[in-house]
């Protein structure tokens, strides 16, 4: 599930952001058996591509272009690890 869907039908909304959109569609998506085949970007997770040197601007990435031992997760696993572990991969991020 895109989370364009979610900014196309709570544009105007004051307050959601990437976190929220990102939440809300992977909760729908899974009630629906439905799970990401990217890695979603919003504020934790670009800190951590960031630190990895990965495409920080683009809204999402392709599993399959991350270094290997990010490459074996799946694509909410990638998320969840880039999210929690933003601060240990660069000290760098405020």
């Amino acid at each position: 599930m895109q989370n364009s869907i979610m900014k196309e039908h709570l544009n105007g909304v004051r307050g959601l952001g990437e976190l929220y959109y990102y939440d809300t569609a992977l909760r729908i998506g899974a009630s629906l058996r439905l799970m990401p085949r990217r890695v979603y970007l919003h504020r934790g997770t670009r800190d951590g591509a960031h630190a990895l040197g990965l495409a920080c601007k683009a809204d999402s990435l392709d599993p399959r272009d991350l270094p290997k031992a990010l490459a074996v997760l799946e694509p909410r696993e990638i998320e969840d690890f880039l999210c929690i572990y933003k601060d240990q991969l660069s000290p760098e991020i405020p």
